[in-house]
C-alpha cells in the first residue's frame, strides 16, 4: 500500500520502449519529486530481453539474449514481475497475475508499453515452427539447429530485417545446413534495389538459397507448403514473419486500430483516457506525426523516451510536445563478417550512401550494443539517447495540458 500523497506512475512492459520509459522518468524527477513519485514496472518476467540479438541465440552464436531486469532498470524503479490481465481505466486500476496470486495495482500515470510478438500467418505455424521473437523459441532452434546432421535443412520464414539476420547467422555458423530463405514477395522491400542485389550476393555466397514471392500457406512437422501447393522439405523451421501486438488494450475496451494497437494522440496519450500514455511497437500514434514510423528499436527507444516526456508533463501540469521522432540509418548483420548499413532520411527513405562488408558489421555491432547502453544511461542522463527529428508534419495540433 502506498499514501494517499503518492504518484504511482506505472510502465506495463519492460522492453526497449517501457525501460527507456522507466529510466527517463526517474532521471527526470527533481528530489522533492522522487519523495512522493512511485515509479512502478510490471513486466511478465524478470529478465530483459535483446530482442535484436534472438537470431544470434538461435544460430548458436550467442547462449542467450537475456540478462537481469535489475541490471538495467535504475534501483529505484520497482520491478512486479506478473502479467497485467485486464486494466480498469475509470478506476486508474490493473489486474495482474503473479507467481503468489492475482494483484491489483493503482496508478496515476499508466506507460502502455506492452510491446510485439510473432504474427502466426499459416496455419501450423505455432505447433511445427520455431518462434524467433521470443527467447524460448531461438533457445529451442538453436539446440536443434545444433544437433543436426550434415545436410539437414533448415527453412526461415520472413524476408524482413529478422528473417535475413537469421538466415545469414545460421549458414554462418552452420555451413554444413542447407538453408532456405522463403519471402512473400522481395527481401528488405524498404531498401533500394542496390542495397538488395548486394545483400542477396552475400546470403548466396553464404549458401543461402533465397525464394522470393513465395508466400508460406501452412507450416508441417517436415516442411512448409508455398501458395500455388509447392512443398519445400526441412528438418527445422524458423518462423521470422510479420509481427502482432498483444490484446490487453482492445480487452480493457480502449481505442484500437485493426492490429489491437493502443491509438494515442500526437503527445501519446490513449484517445480515451490522458492518464494513459502509449510507447513501443503496441501503439498507434496518428499519421501527422508516425505515418513514416515503423516497428523496432529504433522507433521503440525515442518512443519510450517521449513518452517519459508526457508523464512528466502531465505530473508538473505543464504542456507536452508532440512526438517527432525520425530516422538515420536501416542495418543488417550478415553473419558475424558482414553487414550492410542503409543510410536514410528522417522519413526513412534510402539516401545514396551506405556502408558494408566489415565496416557494416562493425557499425551495426555498436548500434545494438548502444540499444542497451542508451537506456540504462537515461536513468542518470535523461535525454542523452539520440533521435534525430522526424520529417516535417502535415500538421500539429495545438499542445494542451489533460485533464486529470
Amino acid at each position: 500500500m502506498t499514501s494517499q500523497s503518492t504518484v504511482s506512475i506505472v510502465v506495463v512492459g519492460a522492453g526497449y520502449a517501457g525501460v527507456t520509459a522507466a529510466n527517463r522518468l526517474r532521471g527526470s524527477l527533481t528530489p522533492a519529486e522522487r519523495q512522493r513519485v512511485r515509479i512502478v514496472m510490471i513486466n511478465r518476467g524478470g529478465e530483459f530481453v535483446e530482442r535484436i540479438r534472438l537470431h544470434e541465440v538461435a544460430a548458436g552464436t550467442i547462449p542467450t539474449a537475456a540478462f537481469p531486469l535489475r541490471d538495467i532498470l535504475h534501483s529505484d524503479v520497482q520491478l512486479i514481475v506478473g502479467e497485467v490481465v485486464a486494466i480498469d481505466p475509470d478506476r486508474r486500476l490493473l489486474d495482474l497475475m503473479t507467481d503468489d496470486g492475482p494483484l491489483v495495482e493503482r496508478y496515476e500515470t499508466l506507460i502502455y508499453a506492452v510491446g510485439s510478438q510473432a504474427a502466426l500467418g499459416a496455419p501450423g505455424a505455432q505447433e511445427h515452427a520455431y518462434l524467433l521473437s521470443n527467447p524460448d523459441g531461438a533457445l529451442a532452434a538453436r539446440e536443434v539447429i545444433g544437433r543436426g546432421a550434415t545436410g539437414q535443412r533448415v527453412v526461415v520464414v520472413g524476408g524482413g530485417a529478422t528473417g535475413v539476420e537469421a538466415a545469414a547467422e545460421i549458414a554462418e555458423q552452420h555451413p554444413r545446413a542447407r538453408v532456405t530463405l522463403l519471402s512473400a514477395g522481395s527481401i528488405l522491400p524498404g531498401l533500394p534495389p542496390s542495397a538488395r542485389s548486394s545483400i542477396g550476393s552475400t546470403l548466396r555466397r553464404l549458401g543461402v538459397v533465397v525464394r522470393e514471392n513465395a508466400p508460406v500457406t501452412k507450416v508441417l512437422a517436415d516442411g512448409t507448403e508455398l501458395q500455388g501447393g509447392e512443398f519445400v522439405p526441412s528438418e527445422v523451421t524458423v518462423w521470422a514473419a510479420s509481427f502482432s501486438v498483444p490484446q490487453l488494450a482492445r480487452i480493457s475496451g480502449l481505442a484500437v486500430d485493426g492490429m489491437g494497437r493502443l491509438r494515442v494522440d500526437e503527445y501519446l496519450h490513449s484517445l480515451d483516457y490522458p492518464d494513459i500514455i502509449g510507447a513501443g511497437d503496441a501503439v498507434r500514434p496518428p499519421d501527422s506525426v508516425a505515418a513514416h514510423l515503423r516497428m523496432g528499436c529504433a522507433v521503440a527507444i525515442p518512443i519510450g523516451g517521449h513518452a517519459a516526456n508526457t508523464a512528466i508533463a502531465r505530473l508538473r501540469g505543464t504542456a507536452p510536445k508532440p512526438l517527432d521522432v525520425g530516422f538515420l540509418i536501416q542495418c543488417i548483420s550478415l553473419g558475424r563478417s558482414k553487414g550492410y548499413i542503409q543510410l536514410v532520411a528522417a522519413d526513412d527513405t534510402p539516401r545514396r550512401l551506405h556502408l558494408a562488408g566489415r565496416l557494416g558489421a562493425y557499425v551495426k555491432e555498436r548500434v545494438c550494443r548502444m540499444v542497451v547502453s542508451g537506456p540504462r544511461k537515461e536513468a542518470y542522463r535523461p535525454g542523452s539517447y539520440f533521435s534525430p527529428a522526424g520529417p516535417r508534419p502535415r500538421h500539429r495540433a495545438t499542445a494542451g495540458v489533460p485533464a486529470s
